[in-house]
């Protein structure tokens, strides 16, 4: 039988957190409208060489050559360096005043081979290193801007601005590791430079090292215990990895050392709720609820433990007090309809979404949910309306179009709903749900049955224990007319799930056509009484009637 069991994320969500991309440029100065690097200094006198004295004329071009760079008299400048190189051309600094000029004209290929000649014959040159590194970051030549960057954080190991520049190329090049232990190093550098500790805790959360993560967010709240975000990360964390009781401890310090907070107290609650401590959990929330003290992101929070503890009353009580209170926010709408769901109230849940549903358009929830229902009360045609709105927003979403062929399959369109499960099975050959879906959607048509039971068969290789998948490949075995296999599979799907008319009404159309009718008759009794609305089921089961 198709698998139609739709699941909703009702589960709190991590706040949605904000990773800022730490721009290379702050470590340089303001450039031009040109391409151009941080201009140098003019020098207060010609480089030296090692081996000799500088050449007296060589030094006056090169002296006309800066005031004419400092006066962004480029092309002039250029000329002033070339004469000076061609009587002095073993001098470091002059090429890196080529390489800043031929830059700042739109020559980058001249700008780099110039300054790849001043680290050779000056291998150590900062100004060169620093401007090399700008201009391949300007170029997004992240990869090679390392080397330069390295060079410079090992003749200064003390500069935190190299560090910084490395672990923000680090990141770039999705080395996360690496980006995460050079903040860290900046940080042991410049211990009062939080963002640096925090930029290191960003990276290990997209390393998904919860541990470190939450290490590095525990110590954040200590030093700045009233930045929320810092709160909020190291608790999510917390519930993730399980570590209640560290957390609560955690949070309780905090209080007792810088006074109560609501947030602190709020996230208490959640995680004396989680650790199983509920009563204890859900008052805490309550309390501050009823204080009036309570932000809409604990309101939902407790809703949740509401939904939770099957406290479905309360939770509707809840879901209508906030669409009331926020009824711009589209979450409360989302919330109470997902109550009437669970009371199997899908025409309740209808009444609250549709007047909402063109208000919340790009909100792919409150059009998926709006779907579902339709489909819940078999007005399949509303239901894809819905659908197909919900799959403009996220088009790549298995959960809708696993619910549009379904419908699809409802009202006949097979060419329609053929073409979405092999286009499921086509992208990810494990989606057990579409091959069953597929295999069953076959069989009930009698259509290809050896390529349905090939679909079958492998949805029962993914979930060998999944009831639904049990029935389908039982009933493509009856429809090839293998009772024994047909009477296996089906008999296990109900020891497994006992309650479904269709399968039970199965097995019994297994035992008739066996000519058990005895036991046959009982079966469709059975599946007479989870569906009584059922004709075609209630003149099996009473046939003398």
């Amino acid at each position: 039988m198709p698998n139609k069991k739709f699941s909703f994320n009702k589960r709190r969500f991590l706040s949605s957190v904000y990773i800022g991309f730490l721009t290379l440029f702050i470590l340089t100065s303001c450039q031009s409208t040109n391409p151009n690097v941080k201009n140098l200094k003019p020098k207060e006198s010609f480089p030296q060489k090692q081996s000799k004295d500088p050449n007296p004329e060589a030094l006056q071009f090169f002296m006309n050559g800066q005031i004419l760079l400092n006066q962004g008299q480029f092309a002039e400048a250029i000329l002033e360096f070339q004469d000076a190189l061609a009587l002095d051309p073993n001098v470091a600094t002059i090429y890196s005043a080529l390489a800043e000029s031929y830059w700042n004209i739109g020559k980058p290929e001249l700008s780099m081979k110039n300054l790849k000649k001043a680290l050779e014959l000056d291998p150590e040159d900062e100004d060169a290193l620093k401007m090399m590194a700008d201009q391949l970051i300007m170029q997004k030549k992240y990869s090679e801007a390392v080397e330069p960057y390295t060079i410079l954080r090992k003749n200064n190991p003390l500069e935190t601005q190299y560090i910084i520049a490395l672990a923000e190329l680090k990141k770039v090049n999705r080395d996360f590791l690496a980006a995460m232990k050079l903040y860290l190093e900046a940080f042991e550098l410049e211990p009062a430079r939080y963002e640096l500790l925090e930029a290191a805790g960003r990276n290990a959360l997209q390393l998904k090292n919860k541990d470190e993560a939450r290490a590095i967010f525990k110590k954040l709240s200590e030093q700045d215990p009233n930045e929320l975000s810092y709160i909020n990360i190291y608790s999510e964390l917390a519930l993730q990895s399980e570590k209640y009781n560290e957390a609560i401890s955690h949070l309780k310090k905090l209080n007792d050392k810088h006074g109560k907070s609501i947030d602190r107290d709020a996230k208490l609650g959640i995680l004396l709720f989680e650790s199983g401590k509920t009563e204890q959990g859900r008052a805490a929330l309550e309390n501050l609820y009823e204080s009036s003290q309570l932000s809409l992101q604990y309101i939902f929070s407790l809703f949740e433990m509401y939904l939770d503890t099957n406290e479905i009353q309360k939770a509707g009580i809840l879901g209508d007090k906030i669409i009331a209170d926020y009824p711009e926010d589209w979450r409360g709408y989302y919330s109470r309809a997902l109550v009437f769901m669970n009371e199997n109230e899908f025409s309740s849940a209808i009444s609250i979404l549709a007047p909402v549903s063109d208000i919340f358009t790009k909100r792919f929830s409150i059009q998926y949910m709006l779907g579902l229902n339709y489909s819940r009360i078999k007005k399949f045609k509303e239901a894809l309306e819905y659908y197909n709105r919900a799959l403009s927003l996220q088009p790549e979403s298995a959960g809708v179009l696993h619910s549009m062929a379904i419908a699809y399959d409802e009202i006949g369109e097979w060419n329609k709903s053929d073409k979405i499960y092999l286009q499921l099975i086509e992208k990810n050959n494990l989606d057990a749900q579409a091959l069953n879906n597929f295999a069953y959607s076959l069989v009930e048509r009698e259509k290809d049955l050896d390529k349905a039971l090939q679909y079958a068969k492998k949805a029962i290789e993914l979930e060998p224990d999944n009831p639904s998948y049990l029935d389908t490949i039982g009933w493509v075995y009856f429809k090839l007319n293998d009772l024994r296999k047909a009477k296996k599979f089906i008999e296990k799907s109900i020891m497994i799930q006992g309650d479904n008319s269709v399968v039970l009404e199965h097995l019994g159309d297994i035992l008739m056509k066996s000519n058990d009718r005895a036991n046959a008759s009982v079966y469709y009794k059975k599946a007479y009484e989870y569906d009584k609305e059922n004709s075609s089921l209630r003149k099996k089961a009473y046939p003398e009637n």
